[in-house]
């Protein structure tokens, strides 16, 4: 029964890790979640970022994600992608501008 309980946690330990750390800059969601409709709008002005439309068309071939973000302003979750080598500067600048 032990055992299951350790082997249990190392797993979901191991889930945690490969879904939500390393995709991505846990700080940055953070935040974002504080500050959905912001970051929304960012997003979609800058062309670091792909943001899934719903129908799974995307070709995902350079880019990270999926991150799941809820918008309240259109009330729902969105599914965004970052262009690999370019959204990192992209999270930088938004993550400046949201701790002023």
């Amino acid at each position: 029964m032990t055992i299951g309980i350790i082997i249990t946690i190392a797993i979901l330990g191991t889930l945690h890790y490969v879904v939500i750390l390393r995709n991505g800059n846990l700080k940055f969601w953070k935040k974002a979640s504080k500050n959905p409709d912001f970051v929304y709008e960012q997003f979609l002005s800058d062309n670091a970022w792909v943001i899934g439309d719903g129908n799974g068309n995307i070709d995902k071939t350079g880019l990270d994600g999926p991150f799941l973000l809820y918008v309240p302003k259109i009330g729902k979750t969105v599914k965004f992608y970052g262009r690999v080598g370019v959204y990192e500067e992209s999270q930088n600048r938004i993550e400046k501008e949201l701790s002023k």
